[in-house]
């Protein structure tokens, strides 16, 4: 008798620690109140402040971040986002958003896409820039083009460059003055590098130029 009074004793303080635990959760004191947002967030300012809103006043211990997170994360301008919760009233955004690098050609429509050429959206999305256009003609071209401008590191160069595109016997960069630089997907970053740093010295000694080769062991110029 003495053990099942013992154990009923037990049962119920455990019950009532369930029950007094569960309405201090559920209490305001784990409500959200504060959302922090860190990292810019100028094409996505109004779908994260309408997420904001929704977490505000919600119980953070039931509050499923990772359904938020997932959410941003599907839209094309996000290229990484976290969400934090800091009890016990507090959430904290962390999102990198995508940064334009160039301008992709689809037909006759212009796409912002960044610096791995991931298109993320329309160029009226966003005040135009000074940042090259991209022409390509199918995926295996389009891959090139990623891999040329990769290995482009010198920003004073890439700022020089108007277009990149794809041509049946090779890829050219053109320049903002017209002159083209002819290369493809083995040319090195010291090779653009390298003739970046010449490029002045070229045209004061060679005078006005059509093209530079870059496909070969040889710069060839004319």
């Amino acid at each position: 008798m003495k053990n099942i009074i013992k154990i009923l004793f037990i049962l119920f303080l455990l019950l009532g620690i369930i029950f007094f635990c569960k309405r201090f959760i559920d209490s305001d004191y784990f409500k959200v109140q504060e959302v922090v947002v860190n990292g810019n967030t100028k094409l996505l300012q109004r779908d994260v402040t309408e997420q904001v809103e929704k977490m505000k006043g919600k119980n953070i211990v039931y509050l499923n971040t990772k359904e938020i997170e997932n959410f941003l994360r599907n839209d094309a301008r996000v290229k990484k986002v976290s969400i934090t919760k800091q009890f016990p009233s507090k959430i904290l955004f962390n999102i990198e958003e995508r940064q334009p690098y160039a301008y992709v050609r689809k037909g006759e429509n212009l796409f912002l896409a960044d610096d791995e050429l991931n298109i993320y959206g329309d160029k009226l999305e966003d005040s135009p820039k000074s940042m090259p256009i991209i022409e390509y003609t199918d995926e295996a071209s389009l891959e090139g083009i990623k891999i040329i401008i990769s290995k482009i590191k010198n920003k004073d160069f890439y700022s020089m460059i108007s277009e990149i595109r794809k041509t049946p016997k090779s890829y050219e960069i053109l320049l903002v003055n017209g002159v083209i630089f002819r290369t493809d997907t083995d040319v090195t970053e010291k090779k653009y590098d390298d003739t970046y740093k010449a490029y002045d010295q070229i045209i004061r000694k060679e005078g006005p130029l059509t093209y530079i080769d870059l496909r070969f062991k040889d710069i060839y110029k004319k």
